[in-house]
């Protein structure tokens, strides 16, 4: 048979046996592999692919839940500051539930309008004091909840308003009769 194949093979048509015989007049056998080891290499590097990104996938899972758990064990027991810094660092993670991620932002920013609150009282108390109006500013400064998740320098800005408040509350405490008895 006379074949485009064969032509290139550089094989003769002429000189070839049939198709199915050998050269001493058998039948050829049939190949019984089914697949070749290059084939069952690359099965294999399939399977393992699957397998480790099935693993992989588990392992974050897993270590997500713990990050989490643990931010919420920051946020329920009023460390407020550092279950911040805890969900701010779940952002990087691979893995977040859809449950987790809404949790994370409505705790975020629970904590946000804390601050903000904060921020807003210490301006008050700020004002108060500018304008020479102590008791205004005793009254706003009681509005100051803890724990405190101001700045650095509003931090400082605050101990040291609240001091001098602190000051202002004791002289104002006294009784008229204590201050005519001295």
């Amino acid at each position: 048979m006379l074949s485009f194949q064969n032509i290139m093979g550089g094989k003769n048509p002429l000189d070839d046996p049939e198709d199915d015989e050998n050269p001493d007049g058998g039948k050829k056998p049939e190949p019984t592999q089914i697949v070749s080891w290059q084939d069952a290499l690359v099965i294999l590097v399939i399977i393992a692919a699957i397998v480790g990104g099935y693993q992989y996938y588990q392992y974050t899972k897993r270590e997500s839940e713990e990050i989490f758990a643990r931010c919420a064990l920051l946020y329920d027991g009023g460390d407020l500051v550092a279950a911040r810094d805890c969900y701010e660092s779940t952002w990087d993670l691979s893995y977040a539930p859809a449950d987790k991620d809404s949790l994370r932002v409505v705790r975020l920013g629970e904590i946000e309008d804390i601050k903000v609150a904060q921020e807003f009282v210490l301006e008050t108390v700020q004002a108060a004091l500018s304008a020479g109006d102590s008791a205004k500013a005793i009254e706003e400064a009681q509005k100051m909840t803890s724990p405190l998740l101001l700045s650095e320098e509003d931090a400082g800005l605050w101990k040291e308003i609240s001091g001098s408040l602190a000051v202002l509350r004791s002289e104002t405490s006294e009784s008229p009769s204590d201050s005519l008895s001295r």
